[in-house]
Formats: structure tokens, C-alpha cells, sequence
């Protein structure tokens, strides 16, 4: 059984399911998943709880000791399972065990981080999903942060004028994080006061995620707009551009080699692997594989090439309007333009 995280307290008032498995791209609604699950199990008797870290060379047997064990202290447990990605071949093969027979007075927990389409529609997932739940946090679109922004600000009674609200959009765009911990900030500063764009600008500080990786993640996902600010950001925090550069590349050279592996295949899964993208990150780089032509992705290396030079000749501010090119490029504009 699938549920949002949005949908997890109503989930709640009916029950808790034996096992859940708590993943995705999103740590702020992860942990609130989480929270929620666990105030429910504590409610329901599920006293004691033991966490274990899935790490190289773990022991997939002491999942199953744990949840077999008999406590001194309590008739019900929670187990916890964490780990950054999906389970290995030992862990796989647990997993499907414990979801055959889900353990009796024992609330299993699994919790990952992002997965691909490929480990979302794996046995081991499908086996957990259908023996309890499964909640998956997917990133909140650029075009619902808005909505999203609005209903924590009501939940929180946090009042802004427009001109505030437009303003604490921008400045935590993509970070959930830094956008709860703002909210927090702003009920302890103006409790009940109706806020405005001068007092936010002076209580919040700017949390955009305009970190150069963060530039990648907006190229691969095709937001040409979205990519552009992140870099105008960056020249304004003086961030050199040979560093963008250096970062960006890392990004496109995986993309162009995975690019050429799928106009071979039509395969892009298969085309990540062969590129030597990580199985975590492959979920970032399967559109833009499959809108990126080995043909332009290579005039990509030429203009990486011409920013270099500028650069290095002293001529700064065309290796920005370069930079600027290549990154529309990068992120799909020309194509959709010329289309």
C-alpha cells in the first residue's frame, strides 16, 4: 500500500500496518513520516526501539535476530532499519523474508534515501509495499513550493504580506529544511504580528540551495530558468567560475558518455550503468539522458573549453556569458526552443 507523506496522519487514525518503508529525495518529509509513525507506535504500546545502520559489510542476519528477540522491558518494539540507499543482494533476499512473515509485536521500520525507478519497482520493494506501506518523499515542484510554503506558514500561524511571502519563496527555493527552520524563526520573532518584506529580510537568512551540485540537480532536471539563477547566485556570492565549471563538468561528462551508451541501447538505465553513474544518483540523470543528443553534448566540451581560455586570458565577464550558453544548453533550452 502506497501513501504520500501528506496523507500519513490520516493513514495513522486507522492503524498501524506491521511494517513501513519510508523513502525519498526529501529528508524534511522523512522525518516527519517518521516522527509520525513513531508517536503513533508509542501510543499503540511499541515502547522500546532499536535502530540499526546499515553500513559496508553489514550483517542482514541481526535484522532478523533483532526482530525475533524477546525484550525485558517491553511486549512491543519498533526495529529500524536505515540505510542511504537501496539494500544490497543479502539484504534483498531479508527484506522479502520479513515481508512473507512479518514479525509478531515487532513494528519494522526501513528507511532509504532516494532510489531509482529500477529499485522502486524491485521484489524487495514491491515485497515490503505489499506486505505494509511504503511512503516515498519525491521533491516538491518548483510550481506547488508556493502552495506548499503557504500551508506550513498557516499550520504554523505565521502571517506575511504578499511581498514577504514572495520573498521567503525565493530565498529556500528547493530546501525544505532551511524553509521549516525559517517558519520556526519567524513564529518565536513575531508572534501573532502580520509580517512584511522588510522585517523577513532582516529575521531570515538567504537558505537557497545555490551551492554549485545543486547546479547540476537543476541542469539534469531540464530547468533552464531555475539553472540560470543558481549561477547568477553563485557569481554573486563570488564563487570563481573556473569552480562552477569544474563541478559542472563532473556532471556532464557522465551525461554525455551515458548519452552515447543510450543512442547505442535506447536503454537509459543500462546507459547510467555504462557511464558509471551511481545507482542513488540515476534518478537525476535518466530524462536528461534521454533528451541529450551525443552531437550537441559535445559541443558542450567546446564550450566548456572557451570558458576556460576567457578565463584564463583575463576576459571574466564573457567566460560568464559563456558559462551562461553553455548551461542553457546543458539544460535543454536551445533543443526546446528550436523545437
Amino acid at each position: 500500500m502506497q501513501v504520500k507523506p501528506a496523507q500519513i496522519a490520516s493513514h495513522l487514525t486507522k492503524g498501524l500496518a506491521p511494517l513501513y518503508l519510508v523513502a525519498g529525495d526529501e529528508p524534511l518529509l522523512i522525518q516527519e513520516t517518521l516522527d509520525a509513525i513513531r508517536a503513533a507506535a508509542r501510543a499503540a504500546g511499541y515502547e522500546e526501539r532499536e535502530v540499526l545502520d546499515v553500513e559496508r559489510g553489514f550483517d542482514w542476519q541481526r535484522v532478523a535476530d533483532s526482530c525475533a528477540s524477546m525484550s525485558l522491558f517491553a511486549s512491543r518494539r519498533m526495529v529500524e532499519v536505515r540505510m542511504s540507499a537501496g539494500p544490497d543482494d543479502a539484504g534483498r533476499k531479508m527484506l522479502q523474508q520479513l515481508a512473507e512473515q512479518p514479525p509478531q509485536d515487532v513494528l519494522l521500520l526501513v528507511v532509504c534515501g532516494a532510489l531509482d525507478s529500477r529499485a522502486r519497482n524491485a521484489v524487495w520493494f514491491k515485497a515490503l509495499d505489499g506486505a505494509g506501506v511504503s511512503i516515498y518523499a519525491w521533491p516538491v515542484k518548483p510550481d506547488e513550493y508556493p502552495a506548499w510554503l503557504s500551508a506550513r506558514l498557516r499550520k504554523a500561524g505565521v502571517e506575511l504580506d504578499a511581498d514577504a511571502q514572495r520573498l521567503l519563496v525565493e530565498r529556500t527555493e528547493g530546501n525544505l529544511l532551511a524553509a521549516d527552520q525559517d517558519i520556526a524563526k519567524l513564529a518565536l520573532l513575531y508572534p501573532g504580528q502580520r509580517i512584511g518584506v522588510e522585517a523577513l529580510a532582516q529575521a531570515v537568512a538567504d537558505s537557497a540551495r545555490y551551492e554549485a551540485f545543486d547546479l547540476n540537480d537543476r541542469v539534469l532536471a531540464g530547468d533552464a530558468a531555475g539553472s540560470v539563477r543558481s549561477l547568477l547566485r553563485l557569481r554573486e556570492e563570488g564563487v570563481a567560475p573556473l569552480e562552477i565549471l569544474g563541478a559542472l563538468m563532473w556532471c556532464l561528462r557522465q551525461l554525455i558518455k551515458a548519452s552515447m551508451a543510450y543512442a547505442r541501447t535506447r536503454d537509459a538505465a543500462a546507459a547510467c550503468d555504462a557511464a558509471g553513474v551511481r545507482r542513488f544518483q540515476q534518478a537525476q540523470y535518466l530524462k536528461a539522458v534521454a533528451r541529450t543528443r551525443p552531437g550537441a553534448a559535445l559541443g558542450w566540451l567546446r564550450r566548456a573549453a572557451r570558458v576556460d581560455q576567457l578565463v584564463k586570458s583575463g576576459q571574466e565577464a564573457a567566460a560568464w556569458e559563456e558559462l551562461i550558453t553553455l548551461i542553457l544548453a546543458a539544460s535543454g533550452a536551445a533543443m526546446r526552443k528550436s523545437q
